[in-house]
């Protein structure tokens, strides 16, 4: 038996040497494929499958491998890294302070990336005190990296400061013409602001450099469906879809379109596959209960909205949907009740609807 399992790792290592060196000459398919046929026996070889797919921006998947490898400061550092993408930021807050707490004072790349880490986690709670106190600890560090400054560019768009955010993202992006990143912001940041030609011409400028971007592609994806191109939305979609399927956001945006051309199985299939990838975010649920709402089966429509109000209490968009709900149920107390949570959350069409009936929240 010890002979046999020599054997086995043995084998394991060959496996991952021959996926280092086919990373190193760019060659990501057959890496890939060798660090899968290594990954039973070798903690190393998930840390290198991990950090590849992160690489690819298949975050959800390269986080599942990072969790698996042995914990050290760069696998903590790039679990948190995926986390964050994957919008985990309760486990991102958790595996970013095992990374600042295994670093050492030589590790100040990866320090500052678990500190950038813990500011967009921080930035997620709207704690900008505090992300605003990560982020200059992790400057001290390295300094102003684009990943650092991707991160003042959030903060600042969080708080309001859409001007500021976007002199962050062209910051980063005058340091790393091709960071997808930066691209990708400031793509978002013009969609956020109505101005879809402007993020269609950022994004595609983005790929221009960095032609194979889940994010960018996502992206582009998500600005020509705002501006009513749902054809080119498809097909900037189904990409993303084609090079990771378990893009979470890219499964509820398809979803959206067949949604909104009536084909409710086709966006049901969608919004079941995000609610599988990410099960510690709403929105999939949210999208499912407006989709059985549509169709009339109101039972599976408010377990569904009340299942995204247990993962997020804070989501003011599903008291709304909740409230509506009952409201064609014509049972009027409960859709009260609803609006005005969601009016005490922010919602501004729940707001609207109390002024109307003169009901305070």
């Amino acid at each position: 038996m010890l002979v046999g399992l020599l054997s086995l790792s043995t084998q394991g290592q060959g496996l991952l040497q021959r996926g280092n060196n086919a990373r190193d000459k760019g060659l990501d398919g057959l890496a890939e494929g060798y660090y899968r046929q290594a990954v039973d026996t070798s903690a190393e070889a998930r840390m290198q499958l991990g950090l590849l797919l992160q690489r690819l921006e298949r975050y959800a998947e390269a986080a599942q491998w990072l969790a698996q490898a042995d914990t050290t400061a760069a696998s903590m550092t790039a679990l948190a890294e995926c986390q964050i993408e994957n919008a985990n930021f309760t486990d991102a807050r958790t595996s970013a302070e095992k990374a600042i707490e295994l670093s050492d004072e030589a590790d100040s790349a990866l320090r500052s990336s678990a500190m950038i880490s813990m500011a967009l986690v921080n930035c997620s709670n709207q704690n900008f005190t505090n992300a605003l106190d990560w982020i200059h600890r992790a400057e001290k560090e390295c300094g102003a990296t684009p990943r650092l400054l991707n991160a003042m560019g959030v903060i600042h768009h969080r708080r309001g400061n859409d001007a500021e955010a976007i002199r962050c993202f062209n910051r980063a992006l005058k340091i790393a013409p091709s960071n997808t990143d930066a691209s990708f912001n400031l793509g978002a940041m013009h969609c956020y602001r109505g101005n879809h030609d402007m993020a269609i011409s950022v994004l595609r400028k983005g790929l221009k450099q960095e032609n194979r971007s889940v994010k960018l592609y996502y992206c582009l994806g998500w600005a020509y469906l705002l501006k009513g191109d749902s054809q080119r939305a498809t097909q900037c979609l189904q990409t993303v879809l084609d090079i990771d399927s378990m893009h979470v956001n890219a499964h509820n945006r398809m979803g959206d379109i067949f949604f909104s051309k009536g084909q409710y199985n086709e966006a049901l299939d969608h919004y079941r596959h995000a609610a599988r990838i990410a099960p510690h975010l709403p929105e999939a649920q949210r999208l499912m209960g407006r989709t059985y709402t549509e169709t009339g089966q109101f039972t599976k429509a408010l377990s569904h909205l009340q299942r995204a109000t247990t993962i997020d209490p804070s989501d003011h968009q599903t008291y709304c949907q909740i409230a509506e709900l009952y409201e064609r149920q014509r049972q009027p107390k409960r859709a009260q009740a609803n609006y005005k949570r969601a009016a005490r959350l922010g919602n501004e069409k729940a707001r609207q609807w109390c002024v109307r009936k003169g009901v305070a929240y």
